[in-house]
């Protein structure tokens, strides 16, 4: 799955029962999609690999149970939903027969800005958009064997505009209270914090870029904050920082590579911060973190 989709999975049969698994796949440039068929079992996230590309699937036999990000749904026939194999989730299932496609997720969250949001969401195919896509994927499927790579690659193209209309009503009921949508963005914006902030180059608009909003918008999420945006990612990576310092496993690397490693460029300034943050300098927070506490000898 990794090889051929840039997504992998740990699955895990349930019980003692045999797993059994029959997948007919297409692998081209851009476009990729398969036909799983598969016994009872769980699937996760493999948490040392970052899949480059998110699983969307519409269910065509059987019963799964998805989530992901405090979102789950029962999966039935005839739905629709989509995963993010980079961040924790689970899929259980029933016998399942499912169609599959894996999409890059850039392109769906220009499209659908609240993507991250809609992860584990059941869409009915049965009217609308999704039953045009579901359309779509059966002639697909149907032709893959006649494709060229060049139609291949247009087809690819023309996917994430479909999975935006198939997901359109389901967002805008996501959007409707503006409260709603605000806290969506702050945690977008959260997210995408902590996943890059080993980044010395992270910015107010870098970030902004990632997550499809003005800087100007970005900035008046965080505005009524006791910490500025840009002051949060430096709180968090001093703790980060902090962590590393009080670890007896971390005991090797230099006070200077661990602040490297979180952002900082300048490990003077990053001495100072942790001082003025800790009321001590890193040296000496590593060294009475680390230090062995005394045990006193026992008397006879």
């Amino acid at each position: 799955m990794h090889k051929l989709f840039a997504v992998d999975l740990a699955v895990e049969q349930q019980d003692f029962a045999a797993f059994h698994s029959q997948i007919t796949a297409y692998s081209g440039r851009l476009l990729r999609f398969a036909a799983l068929r598969f016994s009872p079992h769980l699937t996760r996230s493999q948490q040392f690999l970052r899949p480059t590309r998110w699983l969307v699937t519409l269910q065509r036999e059987g019963v799964a149970y998805v989530a992901q990000g405090g979102r789950s749904s029962e999966i039935r026939a005839g739905d629709l939903f989509m995963i993010d194999p980079a961040r924790p989730f689970s899929i259980e299932t029933e016998h399942i027969y499912t169609q599959s496609m894996y999409v890059e997720p850039d392109s769906l969250r220009r499209l659908i800005p609240e993507a991250d949001n809609l992860t584990a969401t059941a869409v009915s195919c049965s009217s609308g958009a999704a039953h045009v896509l579901a359309n779509f994927v059966d002639d697909l499927f149907a032709s893959a064997s006649t494709l060229d790579e060049f139609q291949a690659d247009h087809l690819a193209n023309a996917l994430p505009f479909m999975l935006g209309a198939a997901f359109s009503s389901t967002a805008r009921q996501l959007a409707s209270t503006p409260s709603r949508l605000r806290a969506l963005h702050r945690q977008r914006v959260s997210d995408y914090l902590r996943d890059n902030l080993r980044n010395s180059a992270l910015d107010a608009n870098s970030v902004a870029q990632a997550v499809g909003l003005s800087t100007r918008y970005l900035y008046e999420l965080f505005a009524g904050d006791k910490e500025s945006l840009m002051k949060r990612v430096w709180s968090q990576r001093l703790e980060q920082c902090r962590n590393d310092l009080s670890s007896p496993t971390l005991g090797a690397r230099s006070i200077g590579e661990i602040a490297y490693s979180w952002g900082f460029n300048d490990v003077a300034h990053f001495s100072r911060s942790f001082k003025q943050r800790y009321g001590v300098a890193p040296r000496e927070f590593r060294r009475v973190a680390t230090q062995k506490p005394c045990v006193p000898a026992m008397s006879e």
